[in-house]
């Protein structure tokens, strides 16, 4: 231990300095905007764990967004609902699935949104696991490559 007389403060000495180097602070352009999208559906629908939070019918996808651009929201995360699950999850790679159909209409509507897709296996997999199961439990190797497809 030292026996420091002045603490340094070279950072904190003026008003400018102190405004560089503060804490992060967050804006809305820093924040990415999680939207649920479930097929097949009509209406709106509660996400029950969620207060608040809507599950968007597919075919409102491009009306929604075009809702959170105008608020000024720039990034949205898409979390998919399918109704066509199988064993390993494939509509979340192929290219009419539900990941690329969210994904094509959020960049057709607003094509400077930036859009990130939840590739997580389980709302797309028939036994709702996050991946390909085999008789030991989840198959990590065959999980990886289909989430590299």
């Amino acid at each position: 231990m030292t026996d420091l007389i002045q603490r340094p403060r070279r950072l904190r000495k003026s008003p400018a300095l102190r405004a560089m180097f503060e804490e992060t602070t967050l804006s809305l352009t820093d924040l990415a905007l999680p939207i649920f999208v479930e097929e097949e559906i009509d209406g709106y629908k509660a996400v029950e764990a969620m207060p608040g939070v809507m599950r968007i019918p597919e075919k409102h996808l491009a009306r929604e967004i075009e809702r959170i651009a105008n608020a000024g929201i720039r990034s949205v995360m898409t979390f998919g609902i399918s109704h066509h699950t199988d064993e390993t999850g494939s509509d979340a790679w192929r290219e009419d699935g539900l990941v690329a159909r969210m994904s094509r209409i959020c960049k057709q509507t607003v094509p400077e949104m930036i859009v990130m897709s939840d590739t997580c296996f389980c709302e797309y997999t028939s036994h709702g696991h996050c991946g390909v199961l085999c008789e030991h439990g989840v198959d990590n190797d065959a999980t990886l490559a289909n989430l590299g497809k």
